[in-house]
């Protein structure tokens, strides 16, 4: 499909009495419960040398403002996206694929080819000539930032280390203090054993898993009749980047980035089998998740085709504003990977198929490549 350029303001999102009022009980529950000393970091930027995707080096941290960003000194509403970010049905939703045939260097991860990967990535999305420019554009110095990965212990792999800490060195380039951004996930002890280091009390980017928080999860939201709690973190953020990775999983087909909030609720486990495809769809279209979510990072460094023990390399990250659409392209992905081990991808479609046209029809994007701007990038 050919690349267009499109320019659309969209309508700011609407924060709802109910969202307020418990964004405001448990944003008031980690002010209460909790000192600078608690605020746990990672560090600001990755190693000049290849790091092992399972370790993170030490590195110099980046002096920020005194101040507890991670936590909201009063409940506010969501603010507006940018006017930057656009997708279906106002235009055609841009999802970029960059390629890199030398992104791994043996075992390890080249953070100088990740950063060509996200430059590049960056301003085909946006439009902007410039990837500073871009990712400022999108991200404001006074907003903080919430990076969610995966990092779940039923798996061997999960969302490398050194892409994310690329990310975290853009947003403080286009001029967001290192301590207004927290990368996290369901507990600190699963990001300690996926390679990122949890620092409680130091300077640099927060890190820390939703368990570590005095408040954890606020409740009074519900999916399909469910209620549920959703991560204090995520509720004390302004902005959202979602960077998950592609793994085939047994009920959904696919888990990338919509299947990734199962780390942002506490009670996935009321959710598999049947309940999995439409579960994943409502909690995407939940307000907190939908209208903070301002840009989708899908990790196809590695892409595990069946169990999440074994996986095969990959050379590509995606980018999109779209969750749909990015998810449609990584099911694309990941029946390539399947067909290319001479195995069966039919699952993976026939669980995939109906929760993303379920999504779409709750108008979180499209799923139809009709709709679609697809952008290779090959590096």
């Amino acid at each position: 499909m050919p690349d267009r350029e499109h320019v659309t303001t969209l309508h700011p999102p609407v924060i709802t009495r109910r969202e307020f009022i418990f964004q405001l009980a448990a944003l008031a529950g980690l002010l209460a419960g909790c000192s600078p000393s608690e605020q746990p970091a990672a560090p600001t930027r990755p190693a000049t040398q290849a790091p092992s995707p399972t370790s993170v080096s030490t590195i110099a941290p980046t002096v920020g403002p005194t101040a507890t960003p991670t936590v909201a000194p009063t409940a506010r509403p969501i603010p507006p996206r940018p006017a930057v970010i656009q997708f279906y049905p106002d235009v055609p939703s841009k999802v970029v694929r960059a390629s890199h045939a030398n992104v791994w260097a043996g075992e390890d991860l080249a953070p100088n080819v990740i950063r060509q990967m996200l430059d590049a990535s960056i301003t085909r999305l946006t439009g902007l000539n410039d990837a500073r420019e871009a990712w400022a554009a999108l991200f404001k110095p006074h907003e903080r930032v919430a990076i969610k990965v995966n990092t779940i212990d039923t798996s061997l792999y999960w969302s490398h280390v050194p892409l994310v800490l690329a990310v975290a060195e853009c947003l403080q380039e286009a001029g967001i203090p290192a301590e207004q951004i927290v990368i996290y996930d369901r507990t600190s002890r699963e990001l300690k054993r996926a390679g990122y280091t949890i620092n409680q009390d130091g300077q640099g980017v927060r890190c820390y898993g939703t368990d570590a928080t005095p408040a954890k999860y606020a409740r009074d939201w519900a999916i399909l009749n469910s209620g549920i709690g959703l991560s204090s973190i995520l509720l004390g953020c302004d902005a959202l980047i979602n960077i998950p990775i592609l793994k085939y999983h047994d009920y959904s087909g696919v888990t990338f980035a919509m299947k990734n909030h199962f780390g942002t609720f506490d009670r996935p486990a009321l959710f598999h089998r049947a309940r999995t495809g439409p579960g994943i769809a409502e909690l995407n279209a939940l307000s907190p998740i939908r209208d903070r979510t301002r840009l989708i990072i899908g990790d196809a460094l590695t892409i595990c085709t069946a169990g999440w023990q074994s996986a095969v390399p990959g050379d590509s990250i995606l980018m999109s504003f779209d969750p749909v659409a990015h998810d449609v392209l990584g099911l694309q992905l990941l029946v390539e990977a399947i067909v290319a081990k001479d195995q069966n991808p039919s699952a993976a479609k026939s669980n995939a198929n109906p929760w993303l046209a379920q999504s779409a029809k709750l108008g979180l994007g499209t799923n139809d490549p009709a709709h679609m701007d697809l952008v290779e990038v090959s590096l």
